[in-house]
């Protein structure tokens, strides 16, 4: 996932989105007075699309949830859906039944909702880009909690302390950092060692919801990042001072939140640092899945 540091305040989006749409904060707030009024999200067509080029460009054009790269602004507008973290127009139980791979907890994850988080639907700090596999195929009306479902007109704030959601939202001031909450070991993602309780739980879910360890695009992204920074770190210690220095500037972009899978790549590092064979080991068995076989 996606790591905001620092966090972007609500005024500075409110003015990004200003810039690159004058008015449109305006017509969202019109909107969101009529769904309130009427208790229920309801309208013809939507204005949230036309803000989506901001959040790309906050992104660096990867899906917030599974960084995956997706298209730039010009020909990649089809490739990003803009994503509510809290559904606008009702919430579906989740696990379900049908869930492949199936999972299952040993607490609850909240009620459904008929109407949702209605009064959301156009709060900046509800969205987000994702890919279509994330939101589509995954996200959809989903939106585990572990505590009581938040009544109408609540704020962000207040909806994350009564409700404890189960996913991860690394956007804006009340967000996440992904990082404290979700590391990796080679290309699998894996609850963090240094995690308290509920948040393990939050860290669980994530992996589980978003399937960030059974989908085998995301697999091969997080192998190829692994397999990149692995050479670079060795041109990192060769013996010419220039070729050091230019290793150091790659490895630094890899794992800027910039690039691709930047928090594998983070967690790779790290892990060449104090555990040298266990990387080599980890290393030598991605260069074996990435290396084509003869037919």
């Amino acid at each position: 996932m996606i790591r905001y540091q620092p966090p972007l305040k609500r005024e500075d989006l409110e003015a990004l989105i200003e810039k690159h749409k004058p008015g449109w904060g305006k017509r969202a707030d019109e909107r969101r007075a009529e769904f309130v009024e009427a208790q229920k999200f309801a309208e013809n067509s939507s204005i949230w699309s036309e803000v989506k080029p901001v959040y790309m460009a906050l992104q660096y054009n990867k899906c917030i949830y599974c960084e995956r790269v997706l298209g730039a602004e010009l020909t990649g507008k089809s490739e990003h859906d803009v994503e509510h973290f809290r559904p606008k127009g009702r919430v579906l139980k989740w696990p379900y039944p049908s869930r492949k791979p199936r999972v299952s907890y040993d607490y609850d994850t909240g009620p459904g909702s008929a109407t949702g988080y209605y009064w959301l639907a156009y709060d900046i700090e509800n969205f987000a880009c994702s890919c279509k596999g994330c939101n589509s195929d995954r996200k959809r009306d989903y939106f585990p909690i572990l505590r009581t479902r938040g009544g109408a007109t609540m704020t962000i704030t207040e909806l994350n302390s009564s409700e404890s959601p189960l996913l991860l939202f690394p956007f804006g001031a009340n967000g996440d950092d992904p990082d404290a909450f979700i590391t990796f070991t080679g290309v699998l993602a894996q609850v963090h060692p240094t995690a308290r309780k509920d948040d393990r739980n939050r860290a669980q879910v994530t992996i589980d919801f978003f399937s960030l360890n059974d989908r085998e695009e995301l697999l091969a992204d997080r192998a190829r990042v692994i397999r990149e920074i692995f050479k670079t770190i060795r041109l990192s210690q060769d013996p010419d001072p220039a070729m050091r220095a230019s290793a150091e500037r790659d490895i630094k972009i890899m794992t800027s939140d910039a690039s691709p899978q930047a928090a594998c790549a983070r967690a790779y590092l790290a892990l060449a640092k104090a555990e040298p064979q266990k990387a080599w080991e980890i290393y030598v068995d991605i260069d074996r899945y990435l290396t084509p076989r003869a037919r």
